[in-house]
């Protein structure tokens, strides 16, 4: 599971922007300036929710954690690699990169060749990444 934003709840204060390590958070183009939760970019860190004055954020059940359960870095023959969290991604598949012992980023599937990937990456499909030149308008 990542985060989600309960849009009835925000006030658009955009504390919890400041409290995320990942950038997963940004306003969204409304009037009222809320903040709306990149699930691809979320790591669910929580980071954000003691910032949220309004407990406008909550678990969303659809999506696997990143380096928690659903995600295949949480296994002891993966414990040297470390994946870029969609800060880039794989321009076949669109997964996110991985990279083994501070080697050069590459995608695990495409690349690498292995049979496991990033989970959320079946997901592109519903819900289709958010282009980044929108998001920093």
């Amino acid at each position: 599971m990542t985060y989600k934003v309960i849009e009835n709840l925000c006030i658009g204060c955009g504390a919890c922007d400041y409290a995320c390590p990942t950038g997963a958070l940004a306003k969204t183009d409304s009037f009222l300036g809320l903040f709306e939760i990149d699930p691809y970019r979320c790591d669910a860190c929580a980071d954000c929710l003691p910032k949220c004055p309004e407990a406008a954020i909550v678990l969303d059940p659809e999506w696997v954690v990143c380096h928690g359960r659903g995600c295949p870095l949480t296994s002891t023959r993966l414990d040297m690699v470390e994946c870029n969290i969609f800060s880039e991604q794989c321009e076949e598949c669109g997964g996110p990169l991985w990279r083994h012992d501070g080697a050069d980023w590459s995608c695990p599937r495409c690349d690498d060749a292995r049979r496991v990937g990033c989970p959320k990456i079946r997901m592109l499909e519903r819900f289709p990444m958010p282009d980044p030149a929108v998001v920093a308008e």
